[in-house]
């Protein structure tokens, strides 16, 4: 992602789409401080091992793979809800992967692919969730209720359509115990992860000043020490970058002409398709970039929130759709020399999901 965007960043400059001057006003410092916060936290929860710890705990307790598949759902949407899609996938898929050691006979493609799904349709319940939720909810006027109201059935619906296919796709076996985590917690990082996250949605509902969790971000990066050198900070320049590029997009010939909006209308049902669609081709975060101005020139309000859910359905379908079915798939296949059944079974359940995402979207909206 980072090399894209920065591509894209730079073709808008050297076209003059953008000019160097625009890039300050472009660049959203809220937002990007928004996302560093979010990056200390989730580096502070996964260095303490305590979301390691549960995962381990609350798989570990099921004895069939059926039961793996359903708990491995709710609880890729649960982490995914408190430290992001992607980070949910990196804790989960590798825990999953570890039955494979005491069954060999086991093939957890399956589970994989609910998970992958989990962290996309149901980690989106919260603004943190994933980037694209904290960028719509930072422009969209959302208030931390009426977020909530917006996703809430909409997630409940999604999670009933995921753990409808459990049955479908998994087979009910018994399952031996896995092997252990070997994994102690480290307390005051776990403290400070946790505290720097309630900090960060306090700020988000307005309830303390924005400059707060930052503030309270340099105690938990020293806390980091060394380990803050390892941390990953590639969001920032992915978004910084996408900024500067979605809008020379947008500027372009080629968004005159298939701007989805105007194919598809400034409606709830159009910011729906438009979301959804647009994600297929370049990623929910970028499409979600690209739509927000259109939904606030057009009124704002409903439309974020019909936009909202576009690009949250949007990260089901292609695997381009959203990063998370990217880093999902190498977790899986890394090592293994047949890749074709993966992705037979991840584009067939990815485009179902798609489907029912949108449809329930368009009723919602």
């Amino acid at each position: 992602m980072l090399p894209a965007s920065l591509g894209l960043a730079l073709v808008a400059l050297l076209f003059r789409l953008v000019s160097p001057s625009e890039i300050r006003a472009l660049l959203d410092l809220h937002l990007l401080s928004l996302f560093l916060v979010l990056i200390l936290a989730v580096e502070c929860l996964k260095r303490s091992g305590l979301i390691e710890v549960v995962v381990g705990r609350v798989l570990s307790r099921v004895r069939s793979e059926r039961t793996l598949a359903a708990a491995a759902v709710l609880t890729t949407g649960a982490v995914s809800a408190m430290v992001t899609n992607d980070v949910a996938l990196l804790l989960v898929v590798p825990f999953t992967l570890a039955f494979e050691k005491v069954a060999p006979e086991l093939d957890p493609v399956r589970v994989v692919v609910l998970e992958i799904q989990a962290a996309n349709l149901l980690g989106c319940l919260t603004p943190t969730g994933n980037p694209q939720n904290l960028l719509l909810f930072s422009r969209g006027g959302f208030t931390t209720a009426s977020f909530f109201a917006a996703q809430l059935p909409w997630v409940i619906g999604m999670a009933a359509a995921l753990l409808a296919l459990v049955p479908i796709l998994v087979p009910k076996r018994a399952l031996p115990a896995p092997p252990p985590v070997q994994r102690t917690v480290e307390p005051r990082l776990a403290t400070a992860g946790l505290f720097l996250l309630s900090l960060q949605l306090l700020a988000i509902s307005q309830a303390v000043p924005r400059l707060v969790p930052l503030v309270a971000a340099v105690p938990a990066a020293a806390l980091l020490g060394r380990g803050l050198l390892k941390t990953d900070f590639t969001l920032l320049g992915v978004f910084s970058a996408l900024f500067v590029g979605v809008e020379g997009l947008r500027r372009s010939a080629l968004f005159e002409t298939l701007d989805p909006v105007a194919l598809l209308g400034a409606t709830p049902a159009g910011f729906v398709l438009s979301g959804a669609l647009l994600s297929q081709a370049v990623s929910n975060v970028p499409a979600a970039i690209l739509l927000a101005p259109s939904a606030a020139a057009a009124g704002g309000g409903t439309l974020f929130t019909a936009l909202l859910y576009g690009v949250n359905a949007g990260g089901c379908g292609t695997p381009i759709a959203s990063l998370a079915n990217l880093i999902g798939a190498d977790l899986y296949l890394r090592g293994r020399a047949h890749r074709a059944p993966f992705w037979r079974l991840f584009l067939a359940v990815s485009f179902a999901l798609l489907a029912v995402a949108v449809a329930l979207s368009l009723a919602l909206a």
